[in-house]
């Protein structure tokens, strides 16, 4: 590769340098007050050397969501002529519909990620070194988010401002009892100590709203470990208070023992209305569209 810079003049011991890097594209000016005055000058500046190599690691894969991290090092990254690796360059190249969680850093030697929806997620690693050449291809690594629960059900939407409520029934429950999981008595373990299903006193088969998000897009995520048999209903709440008046689309993922066994998205509009997505039985594995 060969990158040239060309000098011309001139006033006043004044020049203007242009250098065009032709794997970068990127060109930089600069004064030289001991250029001469009306002379052109061409100059070849060879840049020899092979370029680096990024190598990328990721401390765990797959990671539980919503809330486990993934640590992504890009320390052993080297250049073969044992030049210094001056620059690290992070992208989240792909990663499942609904992601609003970016890498901690995007030019840091490290970074991390901590998924809050399943999924796969695309991390790619260039590295630059002290003379600008950057590496031939990127570190690529796929971290997977895989739920560790017997039931995963997630929710995001498409407008923020837009406040929906994802709401998980239990069998013969109803909406906004004990027998329904949703933010007023379920997030986090629930305001007033969450609610007790299945067999009392075991936290195993209780569940979980462990996101809740009002103001932008989701996700949410209810979650329940070990659950009792039956049929399980998941419905959406367009809560009432927002001055929004166009459609908003919805979309619920639920899984079963870490696999995707449901996914849709709706257009729902209408404040304060319930809609029911899906019905599934994690005992026997039917899954029915409502």
């Amino acid at each position: 590769m060969t990158r040239f810079a060309v000098v011309m003049g001139l006033s006043a011991g004044f020049a203007l340098f242009v250098a065009c890097n032709s794997d970068t594209g990127i060109s930089a000016g600069f004064d030289d007050a001991d250029a001469p005055d009306d002379e052109e000058v061409l100059v070849d500046e060879p840049v020899n050397g092979e370029a680096p190599v990024a190598m990328c690691t990721v401390n765990k894969n797959p990671v539980q969501p919503p809330f486990e991290t993934a640590l992504f090092d890009g320390s052993a990254s080297f250049d073969p002529e044992g030049r210094d690796i001056t620059g690290y360059e992070w992208t989240l190249t792909s990663a499942p519909d609904g992601n609003a969680v970016p890498l901690s850093s995007r030019t840091g030697q490290t970074t991390s990620l901590t998924p809050q929806l399943a999924g796969v997620y695309r991390v790619e690693l260039t590295v630059q070194n002290d003379l600008g050449l950057r590496s031939e291809e990127p570190c690529v690594i796929e971290l997977s988010a895989t739920p560790d629960e017997d039931l995963w059900v997630e929710m995001f939407w498409s407008h923020s401002g837009e406040d929906m409520d994802l709401h998980l029934l239990r069998p013969g429950g109803s909406l906004e009892t004990e027998g329904d999981c949703y933010y007023a008595n379920c997030a986090g373990g629930g305001f007033f100590g969450g609610v007790d299903w299945g067999t009392q006193g075991v936290v195993e088969d209780d569940p979980v709203l462990d996101l809740d998000d009002i103001p932008g897009v989701g996700p949410e995520n209810i979650n329940l470990e070990d659950p009792q048999a039956g049929d399980f209903t998941v419905v959406v709440h367009d809560y009432p208070g927002s001055s929004r008046m166009d459609a908003t689309n919805v979309t619920i993922n639920v899984y079963l023992g870490g696999e995707q066994v449901f996914s849709e998205q709706r257009s729902i509009s209408g404040e304060d209305t319930y809609t029911n997505y899906v019905r599934v039985n994690p005992t026997t594995g039917a899954v029915t569209p409502l």
